[in-house]
């Protein structure tokens, strides 16, 4: 599309080139060349008010698309935020529940070693039934726990030996042997892992 200034009538002469459908219409019109011209154009841009109302209908679809487009998109965005927010309380719900769970579990290792201290149990391993009723309440190994209340029972400075923390067998065995010691040496090194 080209245009020349005409200064004379204060218009502009339009060159373009249109495709042959077009061109067989603009024909068939019974209109110049120039009035189908200048009548397109003035309803594509809006100059007659009869036409203005349909450049601002489309203004209006447009805004109309646009709005819900970014309505479509808040709704996802909340969405998002939602799914964030839930994820969010259901780990801190996972937290709380974890943090319940280890000061239960630090309970039933405290009771365990004040059983053993009083002399209920003079003796627990990985497979004993104690050890066993901690593990099944709190999802631990055996042997998780017996690490577990050795460390807390050396921690706590119990008055218990690392030869508390063994079958009788092996027990007497490392007392007749002279290795048997405090559960707070035996942990910290001081004398070896019980």
């Amino acid at each position: 599309m080209v245009g020349v200034p005409n200064q004379a009538e204060g218009t502009e002469t339009l060159y373009v080139e249109i495709p042959p459908s077009l061109k067989y219409l603009v024909d068939e019109d019974d209109r110049t060349n120039k009035q189908v011209v200048i009548s397109a154009l003035e309803r594509e841009l809006g100059v007659n008010t009869a036409d203005s109302v349909a450049v601002i209908d489309r203004k209006i679809r447009r805004k109309e698309e646009r709005l819900e487009q970014e309505l479509e998109q808040a709704r996802e965005h909340r969405d998002r935020v939602a799914r964030l927010k839930d994820d969010l309380d259901e780990i801190r719900e996972l937290r709380e529940d974890k943090v319940d769970e280890e000061g239960s579990y630090e309970d039933a290792l405290d009771t365990l070693l004040d059983e053993m201290e009083a002399g209920d149990f003079p003796q627990v391993w990985a497979t004993h039934p104690r050890v066993d009723d901690v593990r099944g309440e709190h999802g631990r190994s055996n042997e998780e726990v017996l690490y577990d209340l050795k460390h807390r029972a050396a921690d706590q400075e119990r008055d218990l030996l690392n030869t508390n923390f063994m079958q009788q067998m092996h027990a007497e065995t490392q007392r007749r042997a002279g290795n048997e010691q405090p559960i707070a040496e035996a942990v910290t090194g001081d004398g070896g892992d019980a």
